[in-house]
């Protein structure tokens, strides 16, 4: 509780935010399950059925329950934003942009039923007031650690770019946990170290990870950012390798590109 005040007021630069224990809360089953002991905060929703298609590498697909497709920034920054469709909702990962080509995707599918955000920083959150303001019926999630930053330039990070970015819309915000959100249960892993909120989604039935600027192709995001803490990073890096999840899982970062599980464990450099 302690730690969740500083964080929630803090105006300075290096804090430590929610010490994570190797392995904490975290029941491990097989290859392909994690699932944390605590409290499912919405009742379960959807069906089980199997559908659509995953859309992962250069026209590589694989039959799950879903499609997930990535839009990259055109603006002039790096901002990966992700949207996971099928006929349970439409959730959109990290709004840092909303161009022209992912605003038609959203509307031929109908919209979006929920945003899911990663952390706090601004090119995960700088185009969120436009993407809520498209779609009035998405419910809207945060780590309650990463709450302020919304509106904290020292915190997002925009001041060191240039601007002041303040986002006027209101998430509701989240903990570690099992959840169902946008018609998909899946679970919430804080993995402080990058923000004290930064969190990973791990959507078992579909068989994805988005791992924000956690979990990336090629490394896990640095811990050189307001509330960010090295040895929490630390800490997140071991509970991660502890995790077991099936070799084909797709992992989508915030930045670089889009892979599978047995490739991340050999290609990100923080993870041998």
């Amino acid at each position: 509780m302690k730690t969740k005040i500083i964080c929630a007021m803090m105006m300075i630069v290096t804090i430590a935010c929610g010490k994570v224990e190797d392995g904490k809360n975290f029941t491990l089953y097989s290859s392909n399950e994690v699932l944390r002991k605590g409290e499912v905060t919405s009742s379960m929703q959807g069906n089980n059925e199997k559908l659509g298609e995953i859309t992962l590498l250069k026209g590589k697909t694989d039959t799950i329950s879903g499609e997930v497709r990535s839009f990259q920034s055109t603006k002039g920054f790096s901002s990966t934003v992700h949207v996971l469709s099928s006929k349970k909702g439409n959730i959109l990962i990290d709004p840092g942009h909303y161009s022209e080509e992912l605003s038609k995707y959203v509307d031929s599918i109908g919209g979006l039923d929920a945003i899911l955000i990663t952390h706090g920083h601004w090119d995960n959150i700088h185009a969120l007031d436009e993407v809520a303001a498209a779609n009035p019926r998405a419910k809207i999630y945060i780590h309650e650690l990463d709450y302020a930053f919304l509106r904290d330039p020292v915190l997002n990070c925009s001041d060191i770019n240039g601007f002041s970015l303040m986002i006027d819309t209101k998430p509701q915000t989240f903990t570690e946990g099992t959840y169902t959100i946008g018609g998909y249960t899946f679970e919430i892993i804080h993995t402080p170290g990058h923000t004290c909120g930064s969190c990973i989604f791990f959507f078992k039935e579909e068989n994805v990870l988005f791992g924000g600027d956690t979990i990336m192709s090629e490394l896990v995001g640095s811990a050189d950012h307001p509330t960010g803490n090295e040895k929490e990073r630390e800490n997140t890096i071991k509970m991660f390798k502890q995790l077991k999840f099936s070799d084909d899982m797709k992992v989508f970062g915030g930045h670089r590109k889009n892979t599978i599980y047995s490739d991340l464990m050999k290609t990100n450099k923080d993870l041998l």
